[in-house]
């Protein structure tokens, strides 16, 4: 009889030992959700800026109006700099946010929860490779001297950004379709 009850002791203390590891999980994934969108509201910050930086110098009423490119961009160099910089900023911060996602996606932690945090991660790379592109062509925008390339050059990158845009959303449209799908899971 002393043998069943300290097996059935033993089979209560690995039920709650797993309770405490999953909760622990769970703490450990929410702790990390928490940075991540942390770093997603500074992103926001920072993408508003690069928005309206990159309407200013580059949009196509900007370019337009300067008459003289070299000129443009020699008076705007500062302006450029900053560019440069905000996205190269704004590249880090959404990797950050995608490595605590990641890291989420491998915990153990609901399947479907896996899924989404996997996808988060990935919509938040690609964002970041989108971000480095847009800092790379500006400071190749700087650097070309001939129009008809600079043209050339404006017209891939835009093509370039859209490809890598429209899978970013591919991504973001998942997620948003498991949270749909999985009110309970996400507390809605």
């Amino acid at each position: 009889m002393l043998k069943i009850k300290n097996i059935g002791l033993a089979i209560l203390l690995a039920v709650v030992s797993v309770g405490i590891a999953c909760d622990g999980q769970l703490n450990e994934a929410n702790k990390l959700i928490d940075e991540a969108n942390a770093a997603i509201t500074k992103n926001n910050e920072l993408t508003t800026k690069v928005n309206a930086l990159t309407t200013e110098l580059l949009g196509t009423e900007a370019l337009k109006k300067a008459e003289d490119m070299e000129k443009y961009k020699t008076d705007n160099k500062a302006k450029f700099d900053e560019l440069i910089k905000l996205n190269e900023d704004l590249a880090k911060g959404q990797e950050e946010a995608a490595s605590k996602f990641d890291q989420v996606s491998k915990m153990k932690v609901d399947d479907k929860f896996k899924e989404y945090n996997s996808l988060k991660a990935q919509e938040l790379k690609k964002g970041a490779e989108i971000s480095k592109a847009d800092a790379a062509f500006t400071k190749a925008f700087l650097a070309e001297k001939d129009d008809e390339k600079l043209n050339g050059l404006i017209t891939d990158s835009n093509k370039k950004a859209a490809d890598m845009k429209k899978e970013a959303d591919g991504f973001k449209e998942k997620a948003e379709k498991i949270v749909k799908d999985n009110p309970s899971l996400f507390g809605k």
